[in-house]
């Protein structure tokens, strides 16, 4: 996995995950998940989910770039604010360009709280800190 992280250029995780997203919110039955039965609000929890990786990969992105450097606070503020307003994006989308999905004002609460917790869980659960450690080993590791 560290391997992965370091190979990886900065920005294509949160292209992936944008695409992902993008993919699951706009198809008419994703990967076949209609003939999948889940328990009642699961929707909400793949939205928090969805979303919490939005906003992890935007401010893990931007942390790379900064290396060695730490990043500033307001920027993870206003990664997360764009994690959250992807999820709205989607929203809409789903409102006017599918028949199939629909608007719903509680995947967007979900969709802020998903990003929400993924900017907690990188600045206050001390995954920022992991994230450099593991970064910063290959400048001095080769």
């Amino acid at each position: 996995m560290k391997h992965i992280l370091r190979a990886l250029p900065a920005g294509m995780a949160s292209l992936l995950v944008v695409a992902a997203i993008a993919y699951l919110s706009l198809s008419s039955d994703p990967m076949g998940a209609s003939h999948i039965h889940l328990f009642p609000g699961s929707d909400k929890v793949i939205h928090l989910l969805m979303y919490l990786a939005a906003s992890m990969a935007f401010i893990l992105d931007y942390a790379k770039v900064q290396l060695p450097h730490h990043t500033r606070q307001n920027v993870e503020l206003a990664l997360m604010a764009s994690a959250m307003l992807l999820g709205l994006i989607m929203e809409v989308c789903q409102l006017y360009l599918t028949t199939t999905r629909s608007f719903d004002v509680s995947d967007i609460a979900f969709n802020c709280l998903g990003a929400l917790a993924g900017y907690a869980w990188l600045r206050y659960g001390g995954l920022m800190r992991r994230y450099r450690r593991i970064m910063l080993s290959r400048q001095h590791n080769g």
